[in-house]
């Protein structure tokens, strides 16, 4: 008797109790099934009664529901009511959401209305669930999405319904605006299916469309690629329809007999506020979540799909007018020529090669006010540097491309290239060559600059070279290589001055919550006998409650990548830098209130003595609302050590900050409303001690878009600094006005001014794109000094014309 009571009870305990863990289908949603009553933690498939139940594969485990995937239907298709059980079966492979193309031999008219035949032959995906605000539960709109393709394209049609179509938000008209807080669908796409590199693209229901690069698995954004593709929409009394088409040759795949990519689709509902996604992730209120590419599902369907050999050949004519009204000089006209030509060596390697290079059309830098003793990060925004730039990243992983708070540590910073001090420097020819083969990414660039004389200073020709090599390893991670070769022509003849860079890096991602970053560098320079390091470490995790991250960052003395970024505090040349935050993410059950986040963060500077002159400490704690409006309470503790006079105005260079220690304390706080609001306030408040006075701060980015064509932008910095020295005023302003007659047809004004460098800008641009790749501008820039009285510095009429062959 003993014996057989411990035989069951071993058996109790063997036997998980899993497999007789039974549940009833709550509602089933596309391929969905919601299934309530399973109180094991399930990992494996689950089996509907009856001889001919469906199989199940659970996704998604929830606190009160289980969410599977239909994988086998069996002839009985899966109701609400139906019971199932868990089947001490298993299933080959990560239980991932699966989407199917199908090839078509007629393209579909691209007119966002998806009422071809083809549309009507291809299989529907749906089954959409929320990422925000009732995580993984199903959409309260319907979503319904096709994809096809042919030879040359893949195309995507969804179908978006609302049932109350006339409170669909529609602000932006124009190509790459400002998209999120519109209604509108997202898609990325992996092509090599690797979760680390990916492209996303995203139309609202306009038809306005942006579209981006994502590299490391998806923390880093490049929102300035710009790629070849078509986007139509139309509205109808049952919500909207959109009708995409992605040439292949503008991605990058391993071509095989039946590919699969990485997919993950998502729309949101402006009016409604609510988030979803074909696949969600971590339960994360970040706005880079849609971005994530640890969690995606897998597209199947694609056979036989061959990459076109990509030739391009865009050649662009470009006359215009100039006068330098500082040098009393005369009218200066000019007529320039170039051309870009990209060739595909391969299905995934690219070669760019640009003769003449102009960047006329591309906007000035954003006007900034610096009141600290750190450099300035400005973004690249030039179309040959950012194609296939993502493979040139090398150092601190900045999560977009400028306009960090914290501006990175980077081996390779392309404005180093044909910009010097903010004026550009003539590009005679470049070339580059990016792409991938098998799991290793390719990068090499070659760029010749011309003499040029910028004030006094006449700069020589250089050559800038990089090669980058990057290999994944495991499942989402990589190892990697770069060189950076600066060289500059000698007086005397020859190119003996240079200055070099290499390094070694790696980024382990043992799960989708956990990433750790790292690498090593070093510098050479013919000035300098002596060569020196950097050293980097980085842990971060992103989980649903909890974030953090903790960072190391040395960098020797002579270390000086003369084409990279190091972002080295003033008097400071060696030094070691730490950074630790952690934020906590509540999401309390009170009406209005979706989430609360709680950010603690710490900075040290230690320089090469083991002196302490920075540190500062930062506690951050966001509202959101169910409306998506925000509020944010900041409260900054800083210890500055000033060892040689510090300046904060240009304009005043009699008034300085004296060397010593120095504490001060601020408080920052404002709202910041949601995107999909016509008027759009994002405005906040700073007062504080600063250095030997006071500090007071107002800063805004408000925008108005009362319809879809028109946008008035305003961003301002207003600073008013009490010193017992003197009082300071330091002011930038900046404003758009943009029109949109169409998706591809728009203008803008942009205007700027500066107090401290008291100077004003006046931009206008007209940009027709009359077809895919080709452009027409008009550019007026019209610049103005405010020393003295108001005063003309310089003028220059462009126009520029492109036109995109493909060969």
């Amino acid at each position: 008797m003993r014996f057989w009571i411990l035989f069951w009870g071993l058996m109790a305990v063997a036997i998980p109790d899993h497999i007789y863990a039974q549940g009833t289908v709550q509602q089933v949603v596309g391929d969905l099934v919601y299934v309530k009553g399973l109180s094991a933690d399930l990992d494996g498939k689950l089996r509907v009664a009856g001889d001919d139940g469906a199989v199940l594969q659970v996704i998604k485990v929830l606190s009160n529901v289980v969410v599977a995937r239909v994988v086998e239907e069996n002839g009985s298709p899966v109701k609400s009511g139906d019971r199932t059980q868990v089947d001490d079966g298993t299933l080959a492979g990560s239980p991932r959401r699966v989407v199917h193309a199908m090839r078509v031999s007629v393209a579909p008219r691209i007119d966002g209305r998806l009422d071809d035949a083809v549309w009507r032959q291809a299989q529907a995906a749906e089954g959409f669930v929320q990422r925000d605000p009732k995580y993984w539960m199903p959409v309260t709109e319907r979503t319904v999405v096709k994809i096809i393709y042919d030879n040359e394209k893949i195309y995507f049609g969804f179908e978006c319904y609302d049932k109350n179509p006339g409170l669909i938000v529609t602000n932006n008209m124009r190509r790459d605006s400002q998209l999120s807080g519109d209604d509108n669908i997202q898609l990325l796409l992996d092509p090599f299916n690797d979760k680390q590199n990916g492209v996303f693209f995203i139309i609202n229901a306009l038809g306005a469309r942006a579209d981006m690069l994502l590299s490391n698995e998806g923390r880093t954004t490049n929102e300035d690629w710009d790629c070849i593709w078509e986007a139509r929409c139309v509205r109808h009394e049952m919500g909207w329809t959109a009708e995409i088409a992605i040439p292949f040759d503008q991605l990058r795949f391993n071509p095989s007999d039946e590919m699969e990519w990485g997919i993950n689709m998502g729309r949101y509902i402006g009016h409604k506020n609510e988030e979803t996604a074909f696949i969600v992730g971590r339960h994360t209120p970040s706005p880079r979540r849609r971005y994530q590419m640890t969690d995606m599902g897998v597209l199947r369907g694609l056979k036989a799909v061959e990459r076109k050999r990509l030739f391009q050949v865009k050649p662009y004519v470009l006359p215009g007018t100039s006068r330098n009204f500082a040098g009393d000089e005369g009218e200066n006209r000019t007529f320039e020529a170039g051309a870009d030509v990209r060739y595909g060596l391969t299905s995934n390697l690219a070669l760019d090669v640009s003769y003449n290079t102009d960047f006329a059309q591309v906007e000035a830098d954003q006007e900034q006010v610096n009141l600290t003793q750190f450099s300035q990060f400005f973004p690249e925004k030039r179309e040959f540097f950012l194609e296939g730039a993502q493979l040139f990243d090398f150092g601190e992983a900045a999560s977009t491309r400028g306009g960090d708070v914290r501006p990175p540590t980077l081996l390779f910073y392309s404005r180093r290239i044909g910009l010097d001090g903010g004026q550009p420097v003539p590009i005679l020819a470049g070339g580059k060559l990016a792409g991938k083969a098998g799991r290793t990414s390719i990068g090499a660039l070659n760029v010749l600059t011309d003499s040029e004389m910028l004030d006094t200073q006449t700069l020589p020709r250089r050559n800038f070279s990089v090669l980058r090599i990057k290999r994944d390893v495991l499942a989402r991670s990589n190892v990697g290589f770069i060189w950076v070769n600066k060289q500059s022509e000698v007086s005397d003849g020859g190119w003996g001055d240079y200055n070099r860079a290499g390094g070694l890096d790696f980024s382990f991602s043992p799960s989708t919550a956990v990433n750790v970053q790292a690498f090593y560098a070093r510098t050479w320079d013919r000035d300098s006998e002596e060569v020196d390091d950097a050293r980097y470490l980085r842990f971060s995790y992103s989980g649903t409650k909890y974030a953090g991250s903790a960072t190391v960052l040395e960098v020797e003395d002579n270390f000086e990548p003369e084409a990279g970024f190091v972002n080295r505090r003033r008097g400071i040349r060696g030094f070691r830098r730490y950074n630790v935050n952690l934020s906590y993410l509540p999401r309390p059950r009170v009406a209005n209130i979706r989430n609360l986040r709680f950010t603690p963060d710490i900075q040290v500077i230690e320089d090469d003595e083991g002196e302490v002159p920075f540190q500062r400490f930062r506690l951050d704690g966001v509202l959101a609302l169910q409306t998506a409006d925000r509020f944010l309470v900041r409260v900054e503790r800083t210890r500055d050590v000033v060892t040689r006079p510090f300046r904060p105005s240009s304009k005043r260079p009699d008034v300085a900050i004296p060397p010593r220690e120095y504490t001060f304390t601020s408080i920052r706080l404002g709202p910041d409303t949601a995107n999909y609001r016509k008027l759009q306030l994002d405005f906040d408040f700073l007062v504080g001690t600063y250095y030997t006075g006071h500090l007071y701060r107002v800063t805004a980015e408000n925008a108005y878009r009362p319809n879809g064509r028109l946008g008035i932008e305003l961003i301002y910095d207003g600073n008013w600094i009490r010193l017992p020295q003197a009082n300071l005023n330091i002011q930038a302003l900046s404003t758009r006005l943009i029109y949109s007659f169409t998706t591809d047809f728009f203008f803008k004004i942009f205007a700027q001014w500066n107090s401290d460098s008291e100077s004003v800008g006046a931009n206008f641009l007209l940009n027709y794109r009359f077809r895919p790749g080709s452009d027409i501008f008009f550019v007026y820039d019209h610049g103005f000094g405010t020393d003295g009285d108001l005063h003309q510095t310089g003028r220059a009429v462009l126009l520029k014309v492109s036109y995109l062959i493909g060969l």
